[in-house]
């Protein structure tokens, strides 16, 4: 087997990659150093670890292409004409193995799998040495690759695996049970040496509690056809977490301090976020998540002070679909009395002195509700543009640990403890810490009414943070909600909140084969041991 052969623009070298983020990966560089100089050293170990922190980092800014495709969210209208992004939001013609960002999100990934390779390969030789901070950085490592290796393996199928200890891999695409076996070795190597999130001092970097929810994920999101789905497994795991007193049983005790930026320090903020990305304000250290999010009518609206400089502007990258706006009333997913709707959602624009308006370049949608959930006040504090925006974005949150939990407990037969824990851990948050007595879930409920109603749940709880698609195909639930709530899929008319209206054509079905991207075709061309015949079923390489 020729390492060397896989995904050829991801060469793993021995280089140590330098960085220039948030303060846990300020760095000095080091290079040209023999594999085993490296990883036998704490010091440039963990330089090498810190890059590929960096390298995953810096794959989530924004996150806005791998939440498209759902009944969570839509594209803006401007940014329809975006022929990749339409793809990535309808499953239409712009779904195909040119598509620059489905591309961008195998190349980074792939960055972090194959940095992470020689590092874990090297470290694993070192294991019964006693090094305990060498075991830590093991840890780290494989936590990485598994991550990785499992988002595209749930966004593509199949995928090469990048393994020094089984070479035999090649660059070929690897069944699905070949995968998640791997990706459950790294994941249990995680867990064992990484440490406690008490004993984690910077945020930035993983603990044994990650990887605990990363496993319980693993479990309960692998496709049936992998063999690994276990809800017995899955539910053992999220249990370390949800018992951990590091978390305190809750998470944070009220839900709006989850999403306020100057409550990213505190203990009651820290107990929510098993782990977020940190970023800061000001480039390069930013996410510029508001800058994608935000509206492009409120970017507009202060020329005085320059392009987007209100906290909530932005260019409608991504914007919330009306079943996630709108209450249930009007047949959408908010319940009265939800604190989380006003924390999630934002629907007034107005901004100091500033009204917005939809005069001039604007399609219509502008000033439709918005995502609220990371909007960063502290540009505004520094006189900076949304695109400095640096609010840390949670990655798995307590609440989401829970609300797995609880599932697979209903799905073990302790059907009333798992909707007990959901009453009376999430849903009693979102009432403002008392539930009121017609908003808790029966405990007698069947299994059709439970995951209609989880889903809902999951949608109020975790809504914009990146969950949504890889639930709906665990579910197997993609083209049944995207259809009925995705307005581009939905398609006739579009009405604004001023009566505009825009034609959005017939409405569209999502072909079965396109809930799994396309591999792209530089990645079959440039891979000795693929060919074009490699490319997932129903796609063409031209």
């Amino acid at each position: 087997m020729k390492i060397n052969k896989i995904l050829s623009i991801f060469m793993v070298g021995i280089a140590l990659f330098t960085t220039s983020c948030s303060d846990f990966l300020d760095q000095d560089p080091e290079s040209k150093l023999s594999e085993d100089k490296i990883f036998s050293n704490v010091n440039t170990t963990n330089a090498y670890v810190l890059g590929l922190y960096n390298s995953w980092r810096n794959g989530h800014k924004g996150r806005v292409d791998t939440y498209l495709g759902t009944d969570e969210a839509v594209v803006g209208g401007f940014q329809y004409d975006d022929i990749d992004r339409r793809g990535l939001d309808t499953y239409s013609e712009g779904m195909n193995s040119t598509n620059g960002r489905i591309r961008g999100i195998w190349t980074n990934r792939y960055e972090v799998i194959s940095r992470a390779a020689p590092a874990i390969a090297n470290l694993k030789k070192r294991q019964d040495s006693g090094n305990d901070e060498l075991n830590r950085l093991l840890g780290e490592a494989c936590f990485l690759r598994a991550q990785n290796n499992w988002e595209l393996a749930m966004l593509f199928g199949p995928i090469p695996l990048i393994d020094h200890n089984n070479l035999d891999f090649g660059g070929f695409r690897q069944p699905l049970n070949v995968v998640f076996a791997n990706i459950e070795e790294d994941l249990l190597i995680a867990e064992k040496y990484l440490p406690e999130p008490g004993e984690v001092a910077n945020p930035g970097r993983v603990s044994k509690a990650l990887a605990q929810a990363f496993l319980g994920k693993l479990y309960l999101y692998a496709p049936e056809s992998s063999g690994y789905r276990d809800y017995a497994k899955a539910a053992e795991h999220f249990k370390k977490v949800v018992d951990n007193p590091y978390f305190g049983g809750t998470g944070a005790t009220n839900f709006p301090i989850i999403f306020d930026a100057y409550s990213e320090s505190s203990a009651d903020y820290r107990k929510e976020m098993v782990y977020a990305f940190q970023y800061n304000v000001g480039s390069p250290n930013n996410s510029a998540t508001q800058w994608e999010l935000g509206s492009r009518a409120v970017a507009n609206m202060t020329p005085d002070l320059g392009e987007a400089m209100a906290p909530w502007s932005g260019f409608d990258g991504m914007m919330p679909s009306k079943y996630c706006y709108k209450p249930t009333s009007e047949g959408g997913v908010w319940e009265e009395g939800d604190v989380r709707k006003n924390e999630s959602v934002r629907y007034d624009f107005r901004w100091s002195k500033y009204t917005p308006n939809l005069n001039g370049y604007a399609w219509g949608d502008e000033l439709e509700p918005h995502i609220k959930k990371y909007e960063d006040p502290r540009t505004v504090d520094k006189g900076l543009s949304t695109y400095h925006s640096g609010k840390s974005i949670p990655f798995i949150r307590f609440a989401d640990v829970v609300l797995c939990y609880a599932e697979c407990l209903y799905m073990t037969g302790k059907q009333a403890e798992g909707i007990n824990l959901i009453n009376n851990v999430v849903r009693k948050r979102a009432f403002g810490g008392t539930l009121p007595a017609d908003k808790a879930w029966s405990t007698g409920m069947g299994k059709e009414e439970f995951i209609t109603k989880l889903m809902d749940e999951r949608m109020r709880e975790l809504c914009f943070e990146g969950w949504r698609k890889f639930d709906l195909l665990r579910t197997g639930l993609v083209k049944q909600y995207a259809e009925k709530r995705n307005r581009w899929l939905v398609g006739g008319t579009f009405t604004n909140s001023f009566g505009d209206t825009k034609e959005l054509g017939a409405p569209k079905t999502i072909q079965e084969y396109k809930l799994l991207w396309p591999i792209p075709l530089d990645e079959l061309r440039q891979n000795p041991d693929l060919t074009e015949s490699d490319q997932n079923p129903g796609y063409t390489t031209n």
